[in-house]
């Protein structure tokens, strides 16, 4: 009788287990393995931002009313990444003074889109610019 007592237990531990692997396993499937990369992203488009400011990119495009460098520039970045970067006057930013996008990159409502900003200081006025940035999706 003993023995089929600890045979018993022995089973229903393997079960409360198997249940316990499956219910964290449900979990862990559930959640977004790419948290950290929107983080990572987030951090990669103030930089993309910061280097086109310094380097005078931001400042060029509102001076020469082209967004040629800016393109170029992205075009240059990691290959999964997707850029798209708008400027705007500070004090009328109802439309965008200049766009530039990363070539073959495509945005659907579905990936999560991280918005950056960042202002500069061009022929005695202010302007900001938005970066958009994605995970690139290979279709």
């Amino acid at each position: 009788m003993k023995g089929f007592v600890i045979s018993v237990d022995a089973v229903i531990s393997l079960i409360i287990t198997f249940s316990l692997l499956v219910a964290i396993n449900g979990f862990f499937a559930e959640a977004r393995p790419n948290s950290l990369n929107d983080i990572k992203l987030s951090a990669v488009s103030e930089d993309v931002l910061a280097v086109l400011e310094k380097t005078g990119k931001l400042e060029n495009s509102v001076k020469e009313n082209s967004n040629n460098e800016i393109a170029k520039y992205l075009n240059k970045t990691s290959l999964s990444l997707c850029f798209e970067i708008n400027i705007y006057d500070y004090d009328h930013n109802s439309s965008a003074l200049s766009s530039a996008a990363k070539k073959d990159c495509r945005k659907t409502d579905k990936m999560l889109v991280i918005s950056t900003k960042r202002s500069f200081f061009s022929e005695e006025k202010f302007y900001w610019a938005e970066m958009k940035s994605w995970h690139k999706v290979n279709q």
